[in-house]
Order: C-alpha cells, then sequence, then structure tokens
C-alpha cells in the first residue's frame, strides 16, 4: 500500500512539472520572439506574424494585423516612410490599397493588391491603444528576376581538363532578388557536394550576386559528358541552365595483357583491339616478334608491311579500334607476341597482345582478359569496361554464416526433443502398458494385443488385427512409422 501511495504521488508531482513546463513554453512562445506575438499592453495585445513575405511583382501582399481589446486607431507605416491609415484604406482613399476580406483578428490588415518594386522593404502595423501604442514590422521582398547564369571558362567551345589535375569551374549570376540557388550536373549525375557557394550583396536592397565553384578531378570517363549549371528562382516556372560539354586529356589508358583465340590456321585473321586516349595518339604501329624488346617488324597505322596491314578506327569521345589484319595466320604466327604503341602529347602507352588457335580457358584459368572469353564473331565488338568481380561480398557471406547457424540449433533443437519426448517425438504412456517383464519375449495375445490396440486407435481408425510380439508391432502399413517410434521408445 505504501508503495503504491509513493507511485501514486511521484506521478502526480511529474504531471504537475509537465503542467507547469508546457505554460512556460506557451508562455514563451507569445513572447516577443516568437513567430506569431503578442505585444501587450495594459488591456490590449497585438497579434503580428513577423515572418518574411516573399512576392513577385504583381501579385497581391496581404499584410495582416490584429488586437485583442480595445484600441482607438492603427496605421502602416513603409520603408520609405509612406504612412498609411488603416481606416482610409477602409475608405478606398489609397490607390492599389485594399480592405482584406477578414477582418477577424486581423483588424488592421490591409493589402497591396499588385507588388511593384516600391512596396520592397520593410513595413511596420502601429496600433493606438489608450496611453500606448503596439508596434509589429516585417520585411516584404519583391523579387527580381535572375540575370542568365554564365561560365567563366577559358573556351566557348569546351571545357578542356587534364586528369591528372583538378580543375575549378565558376558558375556567376550578376544579380537577382533574393539570391538563386545553384547546382551543378555532370550528364545525369548531381555533383553539387563538390561546389561551393557564395552570396555577395549588390546593394542595401536585398540584390544579390551568386557565384558558385566547382572543384573537381575530372576522370577519362568523364571525357565528352556535358557540365551542366543549373539555377532555380522563385520567379522562373523552370531552371535556367548553362552547359559545356568537357574533353578530358590523357595519355592512353594501360590495359593488361590481351588474348585473343580460336584463331584458324590458313585464314587471313582481321584483329581489332581498343583502347582510349585524348587527344588521338600521334605515334601508332605494331609491333611483332618472339622478342619485344627487340622486335623483328613492325607495321604503322595506317600501313603495310609484307602480310601485315594496320589501320585505325575513331569510336568518338577519346575511343579508337587499332587493327592489324595478318594474311594466311600460322602457326608460327601464333607463337609471336604482338604489341601496340600508342602515343600522344601526354604519354606513351604499350599494349601487350598474344593470339591462340586453341579455345578461350574456362573460367578460373589464368591469362584471362576482357578479349579472352569473347567468341571470334564478335571480336569486333568495342569493350571498353572493366571485368566485374564474381567474389560474394562480406555481408552475403555473413548471411550464409547465419543461415547454417540457424540450421544447426534448428537440428540440435529437434533431437533434444526427441530425447526429452517432447511433442511429436514422445511415445504415449499407455504404449508401455503391455510390458510386464523387461526380458519377456513374449506377450499375451488377449492382453497386450487390446493395450497396444488402445494407443494406436487414435493412428488409424481402419486398423483391426495387431501381432502379438516383443513389442506388439502392428501389420498396417499406415501405422508402421508410428509403431516403430513406439518400438524404440518401448525398448
Amino acid at each position: 500500500m505504501c508503495k503504491c501511495s509513493f507511485v501514486l504521488v511521484a506521478c502526480l508531482a511529474l504531471a504537475c512539472l509537465a503542467s507547469a513546463q508546457q505554460y512556460g513554453d506557451y508562455d514563451q512562445a507569445t513572447g516577443d520572439g516568437a513567430a506569431g506575438t503578442s505585444a501587450r499592453s495594459t488591456d490590449s495585445s497585438l497579434i503580428f506574424n513577423h515572418n518574411q513575405i516573399v512576392v513577385n511583382p504583381g501579385d497581391p501582399v496581404n499584410l495582416d494585423c490584429g488586437v485583442r481589446g480595445e484600441s482607438r486607431y492603427c496605421i502602416w507605416e513603409s520603408d520609405n516612410g509612406q504612412i498609411y491609415q488603416v481606416e482610409d484604406v477602409y475608405g478606398n482613399v489609397y490607390d492599389g490599397l485594399s480592405k482584406p476580406e477578414n477582418t477577424v483578428g486581423n483588424e488592421c490588415g490591409i493589402v497591396i493588391n499588385s507588388a511593384d518594386i516600391s512596396h520592397h522593404g520593410k513595413w511596420t502595423c502601429k496600433v493606438f491603444v489608450v496611453g500606448n501604442s503596439l508596434l509589429g514590422s516585417k520585411n516584404v521582398v519583391v523579387t527580381i528576376k535572375p540575370t542568365n547564369p554564365v561560365l567563366e571558362i577559358d573556351s566557348q567551345r569546351n571545357l578542356i581538363v587534364n586528369s591528372e589535375e583538378e580543375r575549378p569551374v565558376v558558375c556567376s549570376v550578376a544579380a537577382a532578388r533574393p539570391a538563386v540557388a545553384i547546382r551543378w550536373y555532370l550528364g545525369d549525375t548531381d555533383i553539387t557536394a563538390s561546389a561551393e557557394n557564395e552570396e555577395t550583396p549588390t546593394d542595401t536592397g536585398g540584390i544579390y550576386k551568386s557565384v558558385s565553384t566547382l572543384r573537381r578531378h575530372f576522370q577519362p570517363m568523364d571525357n565528352g559528358k556535358i557540365l551542366m549549371c543549373s539555377i532555380t528562382h522563385q520567379t522562373l516556372s523552370a531552371p535556367a541552365n548553362t552547359s559545356v560539354p568537357v574533353s578530358v586529356v590523357f595519355k592512353p589508358l594501360e590495359k593488361p595483357v590481351t588474348t585473343f583465340y580460336q584463331i584458324q590456321p590458313g585464314s587471313d585473321y582481321d584483329m581489332k583491339f581498343n583502347f582510349s586516349a585524348n587527344p588521338e595518339p600521334t605515334k601508332l604501329e605494331w609491333q611483332y616478334g618472339s622478342n619485344l624488346d627487340n622486335p623483328e617488324g613492325s607495321v604503322s597505322i595506317p600501313g603495310i608491311q609484307d602480310r601485315y596491314s594496320a589501320d585505325l578506327e575513331d569510336l568518338g569521345h577519346g575511343r579508337y579500334t587499332a587493327k592489324l589484319l595478318i594474311r594466311g595466320f600460322t602457326e608460327q604466327d601464333a607463337m609471336k607476341e604482338y604489341q601496340l604503341v600508342a602515343e600522344n602529347e601526354f604519354g606513351e602507352t604499350r599494349y601487350r597482345v598474344k593470339l591462340s588457335m586453341h579455345d578461350a580457358p574456362q573460367d578460373g584459368d589464368s591469362e584471362t582478359s576482357n578479349h579472352d572469353k569473347i567468341p571470334p564473331s564478335e571480336l569486333s565488338v568495342s569493350v571498353f569496361d572493366e571485368t566485374e568481380s564474381n567474389t560474394l561480398s562480406g555481408g552475403a557471406v555473413a548471411g550464409i554464416i547465419i543461415v547454417l547457424l540457424v540450421v544447426v540449433v534448428a537440428v540440435v533443437a529437434a533431437g533434444y526433443a526427441r530425447y526429452r519426448q517432447m511433442f511429436c517425438f514422445a511415445s504415449r504412456a499407455e504404449s508401455k502398458a503391455h510390458i510386464q517383464d523387461p526380458e519377456r519375449n513374449e506377450t499375451d495375445n488377449g492382453t497386450a494385443n487390446d493395450a497396444i490396440k488402445n494407443s494406436t486407435d487414435h493412428v488409424n481408425g481402419k486398423t483391426d488385427n495387431t501381432v502379438a510380439n516383443g513389442n506388439g508391432n502392428l501389420e498396417q502399413t499406415q501405422v508402421d512409422e508410428v509403431n516403430n517410434e513406439k518400438k524404440n521408445t518401448d525398448v
């Protein structure tokens, strides 16, 4: 009883504290710092929302202001010093100002029918009461449509960047009110996280210049993509964009040794090897021989040398296919190694190639590459993507281990239940009724059969006869499994 009384008293105390806290929060919310405030006098208080209003030119502006209690009259004063008496506004004295539709709790409210630049700034509602006045102010922002975004780059045709260097790119908007929001896109990817934005006021009227600086390490895979600067603003029905194609310059990209398979001897074999470089290589040649440190021959691209002829196909965006035609392919040709030497102003790369008359190795065999598993009919297809890993992730391995542990626990639990004769593994007590002597091999036909039949009637209602043996097993197939369980348990 004492414990219950103590708990009750504690609960009541907590409830009182919560009520006091709520009352304090409410009192604070109605103070001067809240969005909706009530400036109090002795007998009256002001109903006012200090939140900023942002409107486009031509939009109406609702300037709400209410009073609790008695008041004498009220006025509105604009940032430029113009004063408007509310009674005169309601009497249509001022052009462009009117009475609001709802004046309940908005006894001193007015409406600017069509906003323009002159209405931008701070507006103050002043209510005169007995012996005092109540004030409330808010900012009215009349928007100014932003200027077009500009990319500050060296060339108007494209943005040239080096894959080895980080390149800053600047997008600016000269003027807007309020400031614009700027986002960056490379192709379909939003890369705004790599940019820093800065807003600078250009005057005292709330007009801002916005500058966004993108800092990015462009990769060869970005070559040919479109870089876009996109701005949004309240005055725009759709984002305003400016864009430029990106040209990433890099030396020919390295690749592992590539092997082509299933080449038929005696045929003319046209090898096609894909690689990437930007700009286009100024030096290209195929070299061949048993020792590429001292090749026995070479053929320039384009060019012809003995049984070899070479050519280059431009696939666009810095991708190329180097071709080498070998007339009358022989077993000696398969024993040679081949090397493509590609060089541009940013560096040189040597690509090693092998030719084989055998089938391509299966998964897990050595010396496979991007081209190793390509059928001969598809060797001309451009392959630039890296091979995907077939290994399981750590999460997948952990999931498999958890499933195995659950299975092991389930099996152990089932064995324990069977051992303890729990659930469906346990034999019924009635099945042991016929055992009189543990060493006896036979039971009486009458007593034993009756006990066994009574214990198995629930299994199969069609069982009529039983066989009296050491364990009293039934002959019926439907209950063999049940009685095997009985036999194992009874013995």
